[in-house]
């Protein structure tokens, strides 16, 4: 299957997963937070302890959900976000 040249421009993410090989995602997940001074200086708190996530996998042939798409993988999990984190500005 050719890819076009707005698949090749590099402003797309490249999602695949290669047979036969490990591949590690991260992402960033907007948390709710306050900022608060302690002591002089400003920082920031988590607004609650857990976070509910739901994971899903998909298998989308031809780009687009409208029908054809496959789950191959749905767990929800609960994190618990307890102790130091260092927040991104």
């Amino acid at each position: 299957m050719g890819r076009g040249p707005y698949e090749k421009s590099g402003l797309l993410k490249e999602t695949s997963l290669p047979p036969m090989k490990t591949v590690k995602e991260s992402f960033e997940i907007p948390y709710p937070y306050k900022d608060v001074e302690k002591d002089g200086k400003k920082s920031r708190e988590m607004v609650a302890d857990e976070l509910d996530v739901a994971i899903k996998l998909w298998y989308v042939p031809f780009g687009e959900f409208d029908g054809n798409e496959v789950i191959f993988f749905q767990e929800d999990r609960k994190l618990e976000l307890k102790g130091e984190w260092v927040w991104r500005n």
